[in-house]
């Protein structure tokens, strides 16, 4: 596992761990996984985080207390939050970025497609992607990929005729793939659920869990568009998902008091 997953994994067992506590110092949290603390060097990763601004230690009580800052808990959440993506507002405007690329020019088009994709825009086609959102062209990596402002526009409107914005939905994003994603987070999600209820379950056994779920998770929330309620497609089960995450993460790395 990178770096990068360990640290966004040990976040994720901060947060939850974290709300579940009354008093989160760094005692109570650790003192319960001594074994698991001497394998992975808590203490040091924590200074680590706090360094990063992910992690925040204070003084309460005499003690010293740690919390996971807004930031961290994005990183723990795989960077984007899904909640704000989804409520944001929409005012009805499609943006299509179209480009003009040399046809010859594969590797700067496989580029581009990657960029745009990690963007979570849509392709109509190879050419053309779609977006929900407002196009900000001086954030378009044009300097990286060697592309003059000239080689692409921005349209935005409505679709026109018979089609429509789910029309539009369909045709920019792989929700089919989208939701197989999901439904492999639902399936680890129900496993997650016996494995809290499970006594027996060995810290290992969770941490593993905890690493695959994650793995999955972040897969998933990659592929997706996160777009406006408004524009879900009726059999989306992102948000199905998430609410399950919240629940069993909850459960599994919940601590006795």
């Amino acid at each position: 596992m990178s770096s990068s997953s360990h640290t966004g994994a040990l976040l994720e067992f901060l947060v939850w761990s974290l709300d579940k506590l009354s008093r989160p110092t760094l005692r109570n949290l650790t003192d319960s996984f001594e074994a698991w603390e001497h394998r992975h060097k808590i203490h040091y990763r924590l200074r680590s985080l706090a360094q990063s601004g992910l992690v925040e230690f204070h003084r309460q009580a005499g003690q010293r207390t740690l919390a996971v800052t807004e930031r961290g808990r994005l990183v723990a959440a795989g960077g984007v939050d899904p909640l704000a993506r989804w409520d944001r507002s929409w005012d009805g405007q499609w943006r299509l970025l179209v480009f003009d690329l040399p046809g010859k020019q594969w590797d700067l088009r496989r580029r581009l497609w990657r960029w745009l994709r990690s963007q979570r825009f849509g392709c109509l086609q190879q050419s053309t992607w779609l977006s929900p959102d407002p196009v900000d062209d001086t954030l378009l990596p044009l300097k990286q990929l060697r592309l003059k402002p000239e080689s692409f526009t921005v349209i935005q409107g409505q679709p026109a005729g018979s089609h429509t914005d789910a029309d539009l939905v369909r045709g920019a994003w792989d929700f089919k793939s989208i939701n197989r994603a999901y439904s492999r987070l639902l399936e680890l999600s129900d496993r997650g659920i016996k494995i809290a209820s499970d006594q027996d379950t060995s810290p290992d056994t969770r941490r593993g869990w905890l690493a695959a779920y994650r793995k999955v998770w972040i897969e998933a929330v990659s592929m997706d568009p996160l777009l406006p309620r408004r524009l879900w497609p009726t059999e989306y089960l992102g948000e199905r998902a998430w609410l399950r995450r919240q629940e069993v993460l909850g459960k599994v790395v919940r601590r006795d008091p």
